[in-house]
């Protein structure tokens, strides 16, 4: 039976006058991969820098293996890769490697650290900042990894990379979970996170609107996003719609019946080939709202 390794009760933060974070519970299991979801200024960054015991709490308490998180004895087992690449200069990424693996006790072995990194010896002897953004990004993930850490806090992981970096990397949380780590990360790829996440805490505007699995926030109920031609405005405003939006040849709503809309298109024998339908979820709500906060306060 797995136990809890991180364990945060009532927490709060503030900076002055600003609530960041109010009244955040959750606990973590050994060995679970838990997503942190939410808009820019949701708090994710500010209640990972708890975690790391970087911030203390103004209310609340948060506890990484049953102490507090700000305790010394924690930094050899907690692993963080901050959102911003800082990638040194002038030093090659062997030099980096060398450098990481002289700072910890039990580092990871060279041919370790080759497996994960999967570079060609070109790559490890040419200047680290010469890197691809993708690139660089990873070798500061496989430096976290180097001194073996218990738990993983990943602040936006995949950011900059492309496509085959970011399926390596998903490849090597793969591994770390069999092999029985703890992973906290946060991350704007909704379908990322359906995908790879055991756990996922849903914040905004620092609070935590849901405590759940990917499983239960796919079967939520969802609203239906429709994009049609605009020839068919009046058979749309007979039906059940929100947030329509008219363009010049287009026309977009949502709606909780689709079945209902479809039949009326059906009947109005409005092409199958001119309907577009998406899924509109919780996050996707969430995330909207965000974007049209931050246009209103430009």
């Amino acid at each position: 039976m797995t136990h809890t390794v991180i364990k945060v009760v009532n927490l709060s933060k503030q900076f002055k006058s600003k609530q960041i974070l109010q009244d955040i519970s959750f606990e973590v299991k050994e060995g679970y991969c838990l997503a942190l979801i939410g808009p820019n200024g949701a708090g994710k960054t500010t209640l990972m820098n708890c975690l790391l015991g970087d911030y203390v709490p103004t209310s609340g308490t948060v506890e990484v293996f049953e102490k507090l998180a700000s305790h010394p004895s924690l930094k050899e087992k907690v692993g963080i890769l901050f959102q911003e690449n800082q990638t040194e200069q002038k030093m090659k990424v062997s030099e980096l490697l060398d450098f990481q693996k002289a700072i910890y006790p039990t580092p990871l072995s060279d041919k370790e650290i080759d497996d994960l990194l999967q570079f060609t010896e070109q790559q490890k002897n040419q200047f680290a900042e010469k890197l691809s953004g993708g690139q660089r990004r990873l070798l500061a993930f496989v430096q976290v990894l180097v001194g073996q850490p218990d738990i993983l806090i990943l602040d936006e992981p995949t950011a900059g990379m492309d496509t085959s970096t970011r399926k390596r990397f998903w490849e090597i949380i793969a591994e770390l979970k069999k092999a029985g780590k703890t992973i906290i990360y946060s991350s704007h790829y909704i379908e990322e996170v359906e995908h790879t996440a055991d756990r996922i805490l849903v914040l905004h505007e620092g609070k935590l609107l849901r405590d759940t699995t990917p499983y239960l926030l796919r079967s939520e109920e969802k609203e239906k996003v429709f994009t049609l031609p605009a020839d068919y405005l009046s058979v749309v405003k007979e039906q059940v719609i929100g947030d329509l939006v008219v363009k010049t040849d287009t026309l977009t709503f949502t709606t909780k019946q689709p079945q209902v809309v479809w039949n009326a298109l059906a009947a109005a024998q409005c092409p199958i080939e001119d309907i577009e339908m998406t899924n509109r979820t919780l996050l996707n709500t969430i995330f909207d709202m965000a974007k049209e906060k931050d246009h209103e306060n430009v």
